[in-house]
């Protein structure tokens, strides 16, 4: 029986795509119009998901599917974040084309554009969605036959690994950024005289993009409440380097520290006030990272994945480490060593690297809390851990175990504990108490945290107002009941969501084909 996706969580604009808009606490399929091509096992055997990548909003989802590259969409359409002629409860394609951006569905019947054998699907790279707007990227459009850049070997999609991109070099540049939806805060992208797209897809082509180099690529792109993050890797005569850069709301500091301009040979470069860098950045602009090249010496580990929370951002590093910034009411930017003296405020304007974390490869963000894995023992010998920080007022950190922990003195809030604890499923089918679950997949929702473990067992815990942790059973007791809970009251530790059966492949699960993905108060597990 072939696998599918299910949703479960906050529901009320059909944002989980599962034919209705009411909550459910019970995984249902999700429903597809027209239905794509999910059956990815054959062509890209070790990879988890069908889909390339996946971005969940204030009230509305988007995905894009790895085989042909097509962009889904459902949910609410109030602010056209959707891009969709009505509201929809089912993911439904967008059919945007390479020469027609605007999708057909928003013409009126008499302006409707003629159909042409020369149009061919835009094959979409990465998208995000804030609270009421949505950024995707295009892959790169080739002269010369089709796209060259295949990312499917970079493995661009959620909990992408530091070892996925790789070090290759850019084929061409020819990728476009859309936005559309409405952001008062520079969300958009599009400029200060432009904060709602209307019913099209408009291209963001000004700030900092037009200050790279000729031979550039934008690589990928995430979205918190209101900023969003720009990857891109830009190709020079000393070689590749990746460059970040953002816009919107930079109020609590989850931007960084920006720049209009690029960094002179000095790796100076023109400083903005603190008033100026607090304010909305409406376009595109570059962001200075600690590990930015001020000097000749030695290679500079390249950007190789980011994360957003409401206001606050992680950036993950080729070496390993991961930087943050922004608020941090809750400990949420973790232990860190300031590079400077800093004053006692709840929030931090600059990435700091996350002290006391071990090595990882991959990174996501809730509201408030954070998660890393080291993905590696994957690929051989060994248990993944979670590695999780931040609020914990719903038990959004699965009652973990501390590894590293320091408090920070916060004005007007006193000393607040930032601590990293580490998370294991334990092993409640067979085994002593003491094995544990190897963790396949997992993600931060708003406030709530999912893992799957290579078994196929899916584990949720955190917030559960409206069924976002699953209609699940209690593992923590050595009953073999596993009759459904099915109250909405915060799951403290991680609690095994039920399934309908399914009759699953265990060569799949050998190759960890299994993935699951949060987003506001939901949640959406492959399997």
């Amino acid at each position: 029986m072939p696998r599918s996706l299910f949703a479960f969580g906050s529901n009320g604009n059909g944002q989980l795509g599962i034919g209705s808009d009411e909550d459910t606490s019970a995984p249902l399929p999700v429903q597809f119009n027209p239905r794509p091509s999910l059956d990815h096992h054959d062509q890209y055997p070790t990879v988890r998901t069908p889909f390339h990548d996946f971005a969940a909003g204030g009230n509305h989802t988007a995905l894009i599917t790895r085989l042909d590259q097509l962009l889904y969409m459902t949910g609410s359409n109030k602010d056209n974040e959707s891009l969709l002629t009505e509201p929809t409860q089912v993911f439904t394609r967008l059919p945007l084309t390479h020469t027609n951006p605007l999708p057909p569905s928003v013409f009126l019947q008499e302006e409707a554009p003629p159909e042409s054998e020369s149009q061919s699907p835009t094959r979409w790279r990465s998208v995000a969605c804030g609270w009421a707007f949505t950024i995707a990227i295009t892959e790169p459009e080739s002269e010369s036959g089709p796209n060259q850049v295949d990312l499917d070997k970079t493995n661009n999609a959620p909990s992408m690994t530091a070892r996925d991109i790789g070090a290759g070099r850019i084929v061409n540049r020819y990728n476009k950024i859309y936005a559309w939806g409405s952001g008062a805060f520079g969300e958009l992208g599009l400029g200060p005289s432009l904060t709602k797209t209307g019913r099209r897809a408009a291209a963001i082509e000004g700030g900092a993009l037009n200050l790279l180099g000729q031979d550039y690529e934008i690589i990928k792109v995430r979205a918190g409440l209101r900023h969003v993050l720009l990857l891109a890797k830009e190709n020079s005569n000393g070689g590749a380097r990746t460059v970040l850069m953002g816009w919107g709301s930079n109020r609590q500091g989850q931007l960084g520290i920006l720049t209009r301009q690029r960094s002179s040979e000095k790796g100076e470069a023109p400083a903005l006030t603190d008033k100026e860098l607090r304010g909305k950045f409406m376009e595109p602009t570059f962001i200075l990272m600690p590990k930015d090249p001020v000097s000749g010496d030695g290679p500079v580990p390249e950007i190789m994945d980011m994360a957003c929370g409401q206001n606050h951002s992680l950036v993950l590093f080729s070496d390993g480490s991961v930087y943050s910034s922004g608020l941090n009411k809750y400990g949420q930017l973790g232990p860190h060593t300031p590079s400077v003296p800093t004053l006692k405020q709840d929030f931090r304007i600059g990435f700091e690297r996350v002290q006391g974390l071990p090595f990882v490869d991959s990174i996501s963000c809730g509201w408030n809390h954070n998660a890393a894995m080291d993905t590696r023992p994957l690929q051989g010998q060994g248990r993944t851990i979670i590695y999780l920080w931040g609020r914990n007022d719903h038990g959004q950190l699965g009652n973990g175990v501390p590894i590293a922990s320091m408090d920070l003195d916060l004005s007007g809030s006193g000393s607040v504990p930032s601590t990293i604890v580490q998370v294991r499923l334990p092993i409640t089918a067979h085994g002593t108490p003491a094995e544990c679950e190897e963790i396949i997949s997992y993600c931060c929702g708003s406030e709530h945290t999912l893992a799957m473990t290579r078994s196929g067992d899916c584990y949720a815990w955190g917030w559960n107002e409206h069924g976002n942790c699953g209609n699940g059973c209690d593992t923590s007791t050595t009953t073999t009941s596993t009759a459904p809970t099915e109250d909405l009251r915060d799951v403290p530790a991680p609690r095994k969501v039920q399934f309908p059966t399914l009759p699953l492949q265990d060569s799949a699960l050998d190759n960890g084909q299994a993935w699951v993905v949060g987003g506001y108060g939901s949640s959406w597990v492959w399997i």
